[in-house]
């Protein structure tokens, strides 16, 4: 009996202390320092603008544990804007640990407890806004009635909003990325309702997507609950992100969800809502995650070349492009066929700062066209100069 109390009062007070668990690891402990000038003599304003300082100073110290710091210079205008200007809203508490008063100054030194959970969550929008991925859901839904699963791009309207999709562009326009809007015009190919990555990056194309998120929604009815006039309904959606100019996944995920109504129809309905909720964040994470990664890391660009006349000339853009573009780190020779080649080119950046950086360059024995870029695709022509 001493032996079930004694673990009994262990698990209460673990249960006890997981709240404060939680809210430990969403906060950070900084310490920084801010100034304020004193103007006409009012100390106590130059006392305000000095902690409001420190505490500016102390979000930037958290972000940089967030983010290293070359993507904060390259992003700095809009972090400043967007995050620095709001500052006061991401402590939770501070405390002033010392002031001092020198040449018409106000310095004080305070410990600021940040919030890092919004302070994240705010940067990998911002992050992810630089960039504006276009997005196209392609999600088929099949209710409860066990009919055909029914999608945008076969010309169905099936069950009219289409919830699932209607749920997920809710999420993401909240999570600052641009969604393309299918219904204003019609597909010009209509594929199976459980595409191949390759055919949904192609109608991605066609509405000039970056992103295209795939999938499949089914709700059931799973019968009713005994000695209850309900309905079990049980919905399942599994989903990947696309990226449309090179094919890559960038995420992959799937949520279930259950609800319980008089009515099958509404009761699978609610079930495909919670799960389209459960899972608009896990996939909004991922995406985050690896199109920040693109714009602020090393990421392989994939380089078309056309109308190579000389092949001195394709060697000499392979050596020019190693060793003195700035960004690329190496480049990796995939096929060269009549006149046509593709590189894979590790840069730090976007296909379109690459075509940039290529532009911008003086080329010896032959002339560089930009034909088209995307964000990891840039497709160019090379000809040899006329002397």
């Amino acid at each position: 009996m001493k032996g079930f109390k004694k673990c009994l009062l262990v698990c209460i007070a673990f249960i006890w202390c997981l709240p404060a668990w939680a809210n430990a690891v969403e906060v950070r402990t900084v310490t920084a320092e801010g100034v304020g000038a004193i103007l006409a003599g009012d100390e106590a304003l130059a006392r305000d603008r000095a902690i409001k300082d420190a505490q500016r100073k102390a979000v930037e110290l958290s972000v940089g544990v967030l983010i290293d710091s070359e993507t904060i210079t390259q992003n700095y205008s809009v972090i400043r804007d967007e995050i620095y200007a709001r500052s006061v809203g991401y402590i939770q508490d501070y405390k002033v640990l010392g002031e001092s008063k020198d040449e018409g100054m106000v310095r004080v030194s305070l410990q600021a407890t940040v919030r890092m959970g919004p302070l994240k969550e705010d940067l990998d929008r911002v992050i992810v806004r630089v960039g504006k991925p276009r997005v196209l859901f392609m999600i088929a839904e099949q209710d409860v009635s066990g009919g055909a699963p029914v999608a945008w791009w076969q010309g169905t309207s099936g069950m009219g909003q289409f919830i699932v999709d209607a749920s997920l562009q809710q999420y993401f326009l909240s999570k600052s990325f641009v969604v393309v809007d299918h219904s204003l015009k019609n597909p010009r190919r209509k594929l199976s309702p459980s595409p191949s990555d390759s055919e949904a990056a192609a109608l991605g194309r066609d509405y000039d997507a970056e992103v295209v998120i795939v999938g499949r929604a089914i709700a059931k009815d799973g019968g009713k609950i005994a000695n209850f006039n309900l309905h079990s309904c049980r919905a399942e959606i599994s989903a990947r992100a696309i990226q449309v100019d090179n094919g890559h996944v960038l995420a992959a995920e799937s949520a279930r969800a259950a609800a319980a109504h008089i009515d099958p129809m509404t009761g699978g309905n609610e079930a495909l809502q919670k799960a389209s909720d459960a899972l608009s964040k896990k996939l909004a994470d991922q995406i985050v995650a690896a199109w920040a990664q693109q714009i602020s890391g090393s990421a392989l660009i994939t380089l078309d070349i056309t109308d190579v006349g000389r092949y001195a000339d394709f060697v000499k853009l392979k050596g020019i492009l190693k060793d003195q573009v700035r960004g690329v780190s190496n480049v990796y020779q995939r096929s060269f066929q009549e006149g046509t080649a593709k590189l894979e080119v590790d840069f730090q950046g976007t296909a379109q700062e690459l075509a940039d950086e290529l532009a911008l360059k003086e080329f010896e024995t032959f002339n560089i066209r930009i034909l088209e870029a995307s964000q990891n695709r840039l497709k160019i022509a090379i000809s040899p100069k006329t002397m």
